[in-house]
């Protein structure tokens, strides 16, 4: 009665299961290399850099009623901290300043000491602390005090 030709029905083919696995495998990979590169900063952050100087989140601390803020400058130019500011829970009036030396030299780092008044860092807290420098640029970041 009815046939089926068999032309027609070679023309519907699908991909083969071999080929199918290494596409799947690589979209896999692809999107694991992405959230790991989210998840660890590979990446960067544009928040946190001003014309090459960067946070070094990890060696940066708040405890007491002072911060020590570690900034790389991998610029071609020595930059200088002009000023800072914190905000947070604990201060009501927060009055900052920058102790010591101001100056990140170029491809260089400098550890920031910024000294409170009207108020402590608690442990546990989480205060964004912003450092404006000579060239214009605001670098930020994000700690929690211990």
């Amino acid at each position: 009665m009815f046939t089926i030709s068999t032309k027609r029905a070679k023309s519907k083919r699908a991909i083969s299961p071999v080929i199918a696995t290494i596409i799947l495998v690589a979209i896999t990979i692809v999107i694991a290399v992405a959230v790991a590169g989210w998840v660890f900063g590979l990446f960067g952050n544009y928040s946190k850099t001003a014309n090459g100087v960067t946070v070094v989140s990890g060696l940066s601390t708040c405890s007491h009623a002072t911060c020590s803020i570690v900034l790389s400058n991998q610029g071609a130019n020595a930059v200088y901290v002009v000023g800072a500011s914190v905000n947070g829970p604990s201060f009501s009036t927060v009055s900052a300043s920058v102790v010591g030396s101001t100056v990140v030299p170029a491809g260089g780092a400098l550890t920031v000491a910024i000294s409170v008044t009207g108020g402590t860092f608690q442990a546990g807290g989480t205060y964004n602390i912003q450092i404006a420098l000579s060239n214009g640029g605001t670098v930020t970041t994000t700690i929690v005090a211990s």
